[in-house]
Order: C-alpha cells, then sequence, then structure tokens
C-alpha cells in the first residue's frame, strides 16, 4: 500500500505542469492579438508591401517559364480531291517557265478539199443531138445562152450572164441572146465533153472540153459575162 502513493503524486504534478503551459500560451495569444489590433495602422502598410514585392519577384519567373516553351508550328496541310466513284485523279498540267500560252500546240491539220467527180458525157456518132427546147420536151436541148437539159437533167453553166431572149429589154440584148444559144448548142454537139459540180447548187455545172471551159469561151466571144461583174446593159 506504501508503494501506490509516489505514482499517483507524479501523474498529479505532470497534469498541473501541461494545464499551466497552455495557459501561459493562450495569454501570449490574447496578448500579441491585443498589440496588433493597438498597431493596425502601421502593420498594413508594412505587410501590403511585402506582398507586393514577393509578387514583383514571382512575375519574371512565371513569364521566362512561358517564353522558355516552343511554339508549334503548323504545317500547312493539303487537301486532295478523290471522286466518288474511286478512280485515280490525272496531275494537273504545269506551265513551263517563260513559254507563251499555247506554244506547245500544233495547228490544225487543213485537209484537203475534195475534188468535184467529173462525168464524161459521149454522145455517139450521131449529130445534132443537142437542139432547142420546144414542144418536143426537155431532153437534150438548149434553152438559152447558159441552160440546156440532158436526158431529163437540168443544168446551167456555172459563174456566166447572158443576155435575155425572151425577157430581153431591146432587140440588141434578144439577137445576142440568141446568138450565145446558138453557140452554146454547137459546142455541146461538137463531141463528148465533161461535167462537174460547180458548187452554187445542184444544177449549176462546170461543163468543159479537153480542158476548154464552155462559160469562158462564150466570155471571150462577148455572149456571156461573169456573174455579179459591174458591166453595162447588153442594150449598149
Amino acid at each position: 500500500m506504501s508503494k501506490r502513493k509516489p505514482s499517483s503524486r507524479r501523474a498529479s504534478s505532470k497534469s498541473k505542469g501541461g494545464s499551466v503551459w497552455s495557459w501561459l500560451i493562450l495569454f501570449g495569444v490574447a496578448v500579441g492579438g491585443i498589440q496588433a489590433y493597438e498597431h493596425r495602422d502601421t502593420l498594413l502598410p508594412k505587410m501590403k508591401n511585402v506582398v507586393a514585392s514577393t509578387s514583383k519577384s514571382s512575375a519574371p519567373s512565371t513569364r521566362e517559364t512561358a517564353s522558355a516553351k516552343p511554339q508549334s508550328v503548323q504545317k500547312p496541310t493539303q487537301t486532295v480531291a478523290v471522286p466518288a466513284s474511286g478512280a485515280p485523279v490525272p496531275p494537273r498540267s504545269i506551265a513551263m517557265v517563260g513559254s507563251p500560252a499555247g506554244a506547245g500546240q500544233l495547228p490544225p491539220a487543213t485537209l484537203p478539199s475534195p475534188k468535184p467527180q467529173v462525168e464524161n458525157v459521149s454522145l455517139g456518132a450521131k449529130a445534132g443531138t443537142f437542139a432547142f427546147c420546144g414542144r418536143s420536151g426537155l431532153n437534150n436541148c438548149v434553152m438559152d445562152g447558159s441552160t440546156f437539159w440532158m436526158k431529163g437533167v437540168k443544168m446551167k453553166l456555172a459563174g456566166i450572164e447572158v443576155p435575155q431572149t425572151d425577157q430581153a429589154r431591146c432587140m440588141e440584148e434578144r439577137a445576142r441572146g440568141f446568138t450565145a444559144k446558138v453557140r452554146l448548142r454547137d459546142m455541146l454537139n461538137s463531141g463528148s465533153f465533161q461535167v462537174a459540180a460547180g458548187g452554187q447548187g445542184a444544177e449549176v455545172k462546170a461543163v468543159s472540153r479537153s480542158g476548154m471551159s464552155f462559160a469562158d469561151q462564150l466570155i471571150r466571144e462577148g455572149l456571156a459575162r461573169r456573174a455579179g461583174s459591174p458591166s453595162p446593159s447588153w442594150c449598149g
């Protein structure tokens, strides 16, 4: 029983010492708070200066770290249009530097004009095959100095104008027109001749014999003139 009493005394002394220190700490905090409240006018400006200086010192470091980061450069991307069918797209043609547009293009080839078909007409040894057109019908006959019928087909000498006979404006034109009519009949009855398309219609023909044009022969004899030429009237 005598040994248990000292332990209780030591525990009570420790508890008293701990409570005293806690009261001293609370007392110090209260005194410090009172002093800070009484000197608040001088402490607040000093605290503001300290906060401002710390913020300035931290600002350059943040800028340096921001500038130290490498900037990412975006590379241009090229989009290629793909057709819906999936077929490959042919490459675009590139123009050569210094060469004018269309320099490499060849001019279109000119096709030769087709030669007119030439028909050789041979009336045989029978004389007087062509006559003047009348009541006998339009078969191998001469109508005027530039128009005739052959085998029921009307033909007209290309590129000339001849004096009229039925619609003559004077007796001189009528007489010259009849002379041209007789001359054309004689040339047709002088033997075989060639007939080719005249290029001005189905009935317009170029008639010749051995390379001599019937139309040119009538012009040389004064019995016809070039179509559209400003020649004077047949009436003089």
